[in-house]
């Protein structure tokens, strides 16, 4: 396995870099540094606890139990897995509501019947949850779809290798429906809509089940290939010695043989047999049982959101995952309307900002934000979005053929604040993406801009933009294996669609090339290598 360094020095402009720990005395995330009147409060809180930050607007009671909640199952996967020591380089952003219409202030076209949905866009992976009380279609409280994200998310931050699609989606559903309790936990039982449909409908065929992804089955036979993945996955993980196999499995796939006839050789069951085995398996299930002490309630810091988030938090949550070009001149001119009820309120003046960079005027935006920075230079977000927006104006004026040094000069610029950004938080994925982007004249990255862009994908490894950037910046260096691990998870992902086929592409390509060898006959690699 290819290891970088996990210490990153970088020399910026407003001096040295450090991944190791935050700076001793540095203030606290979107502190105020001036004698700036602080905002008024609203009804949403921020309850931030060892693994998570939660936002909602729903009592402190709810919160409360929500948060110990998730760390409780974060525990439990930690403790089984061999990660209780385990770096968390990134707490993961849960938004907490109420009913599908706040749900659809993130996702204007939400579903009626969705509970919850983990989004990785570049600028931030958070999940959206509704807090369901009726469990019609679980014993867990309506968690079991939050759960199963937060396994999907777990499994990306602490295995990156990549799995197939059954798998993910397997360790996925089969945690999804764990019973904490206060002296036990239990694993292993079934979601009611599962087992329905295990029971009701046509399975897919088992060798479609190994070899797919969900999006790659009719629309109609995903319910029932969630189900599958999960009854194989408990197959596997309930006997010691199949658990234990399945490595050598994996390393078959990885290593180019097909996913049925990798079965066949580590297990002995071809396509009919493990298809007859798990309908008997399925009639006699047994779950795992966790005797425990009860758990300590987790520390929990709750503080008030400004009374601009009441209007405005979930909309900027919409805004990171890109308005669609046709929607944009509606939702800007929205925001501008809202913050407007608040022009003195800091939230609401950042938050229009932000609109304004991604869909208005980008000049007119970085004067408001250097305008914020002047009242509270240490203002985190402030600084994120201002950085996020040099890097976009340095991108276009290479669309526009500008100078190198004029393109060298904006990126000096954003050099600056991201070097601001790394010193209140060395952990800001982004702040160490957006430094490896200002490398971008370099013909042959360093080992700095690759040590770099690195630890952006160990800290944020479900970004697989990240993942993609770096890959093509090891294939620059001429760094093969690494690179097809970075791509690796991009490839193996069921949800990445058409950065998934490319990714699986570029690998076929660089599989049998040494480190260090010309780019000859992979015309693909070198052109990705050259444009991105």
């Amino acid at each position: 396995m290819h290891q970088r360094a996990a210490l990153v020095a970088v020399v910026a402009a407003l001096g040295v870099w450090t991944t190791c720990s935050a700076q001793e005395g540095a203030p606290e995330r979107g502190a105020s540094q001036t004698n700036a009147p602080a905002d008024q409060t609203g009804f949403w809180k921020r309850a931030e606890s060892d693994h998570f930050v939660v936002y909602s607007n729903q009592s402190d009671n709810l919160i409360r139990r929500y948060v110990a909640m998730l760390e409780d199952f974060d525990g439990v996967l930690r403790l089984l897995h061999g990660k209780t020591d385990a770096e968390t380089p990134r707490k993961l952003p849960f938004y907490l509501v109420s009913n599908t219409q706040e749900m659809r202030r993130v996702l204007p076209d939400a579903p009626e019947e969705i509970r919850g949905i983990y989004l990785t866009p570049l600028e931030d992976i958070f999940v959206v949850a509704i807090r369901a009380d009726d469990g019609r279609y679980d014993r867990n409280n309506g968690d079991d779809v939050v759960l199963h994200e937060y396994t999907h998310h777990f499994v990306a931050q602490y295995f990156p290798a990549g799995y197939p699609g059954w798998l993910q989606e397997g360790l996925a559903e089969y945690f999804m429906t764990v019973d904490l309790q206060p002296d036990k936990v239990l694993i292993g039982d079934f979601n009611r809509g599962r087992g329905y449909a295990l029971l009701n409908t046509k399975w897919v065929p088992v060798a479609d089940l190994l070899s797919k992804s969900p999006h790659q089955v009719p629309e109609g036979d995903r319910g029932v290939f969630y189900a599958q993945s999960w009854l194989l996955t408990h197959y596997v993980w309930s006997d010691r010695d199949r658990r234990a196999r399945i490595s050598d499995y994996l390393d078959a796939v990885r290593a180019g043989s097909h996913p049925m006839a990798a079965w066949k050789a580590v297990y002995g069951q071809d396509e009919k047999t493990l298809e007859k085995t798990l309908l008997a398996y399925m009639n006699n299930l047994s779950g795992l049982e966790l005797k425990r002490a009860p758990p300590p309630p987790p520390k929990i810091t709750f503080s008030r959101m400004p009374a601009g988030a009441d209007d405005l938090i979930l909309e900027v949550q919409q805004l990171k995952l890109d308005i669609p070009q046709a929607k944009g001149p509606d939702f800007l001119a929205k925001m501008r309307k809202v913050t407007a009820k608040r022009p003195a309120e800091f939230y609401s003046r950042r938050v229009l900002a932000r609109a304004e960079c991604d869909l208005g005027d980008r000049k007119a935006c970085e004067e408001m934000l250097r305008s914020l920075l002047a009242e509270r230079p240490q203002d985190l977000e402030t600084l994120q979005i201002l950085a996020a927006s040099r890097l976009s104006t340095a991108r276009q004026a290479i669309r526009e053929k500008a100078s190198r040094d004029q393109v060298q000069a904006i990126y000096a610029d954003a050099t600056s604040y991201l070097g601001r950004i790394h010193k209140i938080d060395p952990n800001d994925y982004m702040a160490l993406f957006g430094y490896a982007q200002t490398k971008s004249f370099d013909s042959v990255p360093s080992e700095n801009t690759l040590n770099v862009i690195s630890r952006a994908a160990e800290i944020a490894p479900q970004a697989s933009m990240i993942r993609m950037t770096a890959a093509r910046l090891f294939i620059q260096a001429k760094e093969y294996e690494a690179a097809c691990e970075m791509m690796a998870p991009v490839a193996g992902n069921p949800h990445g669609g058409a950065r998934a086929k490319y990714a699986t592409l570029l690998m076929s390509e660089l599989k049998d090339k040494t480190d260090g060898e010309p780019l000859s006959g992979a015309p693909l690699a070198s052109a990705f290598a050259a444009n991105g």
